[in-house]
């Protein structure tokens, strides 16, 4: 705890912008680092703005503009021999080096992911939808050339097939029905996220160069890489050109006559197609993008973290936010300036207990200003930390100012800062929190269901989501409907990836996977404490909506008069608080109600970690025996007098 070993110090982005590349420079800032609690670099570059730097970005780019690729010219030859060079000169000083693909992994940029996205078999690969339609009256006859690449020609609300109404690309159809006809044509367009060799051919134009093109030395530096802002549009329009084998194999029908369902509602099987669909594109981009990449970092032992968009807050975002970025070995987020990413931190570090990860990425706290000091970073520090976060990436650390008149989401937090000798005591006090804070496993009473699923079949559901518990001393881990249907009932508790979750809550949950449903009526006849907010699902992928069963298990959960165990609906979340704390002995509690907790269950010892709380507060803790107080900031350990401990705790 005192002197944590290494692995566990700050990881700031390294920007190697601003000034040509100078060994000796690199060498010195090297030095000054390793001395200061931190134990690796992710090297990142900036990028351009397209209005200032026109002609770098007069053919085009990616994102928010090309990357400014400094001197030497990442990826070029020199730049390897420099970085062979310091990855070496790292592991000489215990210091670990990675790549931020920040601006680099792109499309349109110029680099390794367009060698993908140019190589003909990629570019040239069927995968996206769109739509056109028709509305035919009754006995009209529509007459039209169909788009290349059509897949499905089907007329709803009947739901008539048209293909053999085509002829020669062409599509005549007079309406047999009394009633109106809306003909949906369904077609493709080049997208590879789906190609069957995407994330292997990844592997080779990006990661494996770093083994080919470093030296035996060079390659002991190596022992990270980090994803940032993944450009992977994976959405409910990403098509497969097997989709149609894929999808009759995983889920027993064929989905090319219910199409226009992932566009509109053709009625109350449109949940089910949607959770359907959105479930087989999600596996296949597991394992055709997300596994390999995985793999190859799991096999050499390396962190893969990553900051990519939605940050937790947008669980559509490549489908399946949760599932996705399940695949990173430190699932993370930023945390910009001032402002709070409780929500978002809560969200990856949930995707690391749930999934069994090593570490919760933090990237800490870009643009915050040359104004910040010891006191905004410490509040920042242990606001995100207690959220869960528990790998410290500082956003950033400068190559160069180059005069002073370069700069990038200020500010440099390191010895740059005329409070160095003071901000390498700060380093070693976040370094303790960073190792304390990774070990064991995480404790907590109360899971939230993510809302994918229903959001999947109603695009149009807010997310409602309950911050208030976490500010009255009750932590939470946000679940997943994988590892809710994965988990196992045991004394009226889900027991998932070693957390047991006591109360599960619904919220605005409209939509679930019917075995999600089933899971959950066993937990609640298992005793278990189920609440829902918002509102009940109204479909299953099942059969969508209007299901009896799923009416009936609804029912028996929140309406029984004889209960196996609490099924509770409460409109006003702001309730839920106060409810769970009648239900259930919390593992936490303050007599103010005001403060927040992340606990963890090292060995025998149980860690709490526990702020905003109000001098002259009367805590309880689920726990028992001796108390310690521990201090990151100067490594002290002191007992803690008990007023009282009875059979409940402390």
């Amino acid at each position: 705890f005192a002197d944590p070993p290494k692995g566990y110090g700050n990881i700031p982005f390294y920007w190697w912008n601003g000034d040509s590349l100078n060994r000796e420079r690199l060498q010195e800032q090297l030095q000054i680092l390793s001395e200061a609690s931190t134990d690796g670099f992710s090297v990142s570059y900036i990028h351009s703005h397209p209005l200032v730097d026109v002609k770098l970005n007069s053919n085009g780019y990616g994102g928010f503009g090309k990357a400014d690729p400094g001197t030497p010219g990442v990826f070029t030859d020199r730049w390897w021999e420099t970085w062979n060079w310091f990855s070496g000169k790292c592991a000489d000083a215990g210091v670990g080096l990675g790549l931020d693909d920040y601006v680099l992994g792109w499309t349109k940029n110029g680099y390794y992911v367009d060698e993908i996205w140019n190589d003909t078999r990629f570019a040239n690969y069927q995968g996206r939808l769109r739509l056109e339609q028709y509305v035919v009256k009754p006995s009209a006859i529509l007459n039209i050339q169909l788009p290349q690449k059509t897949i499905s020609v089907i007329a709803y609300p009947d739901k008539i097939d048209l293909t053999d109404k085509i002829s020669d690309n062409r599509l005549t159809w007079k309406s047999p029905s009394a009633k109106e006809q809306r003909v949906y044509i369904v077609y493709t367009q080049p997208s590879c996220e789906l190609h069957p060799d995407y994330g292997k051919r990844l592997v080779n134009v990006y990661f494996n160069r770093f083994e080919e093109k470093l030296d035996t030395h060079g390659r002991k530096g190596m022992n990270f890489f980090f994803q940032d802002e993944l450009h992977y549009d994976l959405n409910m329009h990403s098509w497969a050109e097997d989709m149609p084998e894929e999808f009759m194999k995983r889920k027993g029908y064929s989905i090319l006559p219910y199409l226009p369902a992932l566009f509109e509602n053709i009625g109350a099987i449109t949940p089910k197609i949607r959770l359907d669909y959105a479930e087989v594109v999600t596996q296949l981009s597991e394992e055709r993008y997300f596994k390999p990449i995985f793999d190859w970092h799991n096999e050499r032992g390396l962190i893969y973290g990553c900051d990519n968009n939605g940050r937790g807050l947008e669980p559509l975002q490549y489908l399946d936010y949760f599932r996705m970025i399940s695949w990173f070995t430190a699932p993370g987020n930023d945390a910009p300036a001032k402002g709070s990413s409780f929500r978002q931190t809560k969200v990856s570090s949930s995707i690391t207990h749930l999934y069994q990860r090593p570490r919760t990425w933090l990237e800490a706290f870009h643009s915050m200003g040359w104004d910040s000091n010891g006191e905004w970073l410490t509040s920042q520090l242990e606001h995100h930390m207690i959220a869960g976060g528990n790998l410290l990436c500082l956003h950033g650390l400068y190559y160069s100012t180059h005069g002073g008149w370069w700069e990038w989401a200020p500010p440099c937090f390191h010895f740059r800062m005329p409070y160095w000798p003071h901000m390498k005591k700060w380093l070693k006090y976040a370094e303790r929190l960073s190792f304390l804070l990774s070990q064991g496993v995480h404790v907590c009473d109360i899971a939230v269901l993510y809302p994918t699923e229903s959001m999947q079949a109603y695009p149009d559901v807010m997310w409602n989501v309950t911050d208030q518990l976490s500010e009255v001393g009750l932590d939470y881990d946000y679940i997943d409907f994988h590892s809710l249907q994965k988990a196992e009932i045991e004394n009226g508790s889900l027991s998932v990836s070693g957390e047991k979750y006591k109360v599960l809550i619904l919220p605005d949950m409209k939509a679930l996977h019917h075995e999600t449903l089933l899971k959950i009526f066993e937990f609640y006849q298992k005793g278990g404490i189920v609440i829902a907010t918002g509102s009940l699902p109204k479909a299953t992928s099942k059969s969508g909506e209007n299901n009896a069963d799923v009416e009936r298990i609804l029912n028996e959960i929140f309406k029984s008069s004889t209960k196996s165990g609490k099924g509770m609906f409460e409109e006003d979340n702001k309730k839920i608080p106060e409810l769970i704390s009648r239900l259930i002995v919390p593992d936490f509690k303050v007599s103010t109600e005001k403060g927040k907790v992340l606990h963890r269950k090292i060995g025998v010892r149980d860690v709490y970690m526990i702020m905003n709380i109000e001098k002259g507060s009367e805590l309880f803790f689920r726990s028992k025996g001796k108390v310690e107080r521990w201090d990151a900031k100067n490594a002290t350990i002191v007992s803690q007098p008990i007023l009282r401990q009875t059979d409940e705790g402390s």
